[in-house]
């Protein structure tokens, strides 16, 4: 297994812990106040490396 490949499995991983914890926040926070959007700002950063994270793997795409 590549070095790319093992990397994006522990993105991957920690794009998930992330997600459950947005899950969590966005069940306590209240919709139009600071931190909701906060949390929505975090939401798409998240997306995007696990969405990355997931092609890397299911390609298997090794660049060197």
């Amino acid at each position: 297994m590549g070095l790319l490949k093992s990397a994006a499995k522990v993105i991957l991983g920690v794009d998930i812990l992330f997600l459950l914890l947005l899950a969590f926040c966005f069940s306590v926070l209240e919709p139009g106040t600071a931190p909701y959007v906060v949390a929505q700002l975090t939401l798409v950063p998240t997306v995007l490396s696990f969405i990355a994270s997931a092609v890397v793997i299911r390609t298997e795409w090794e660049p060197f």
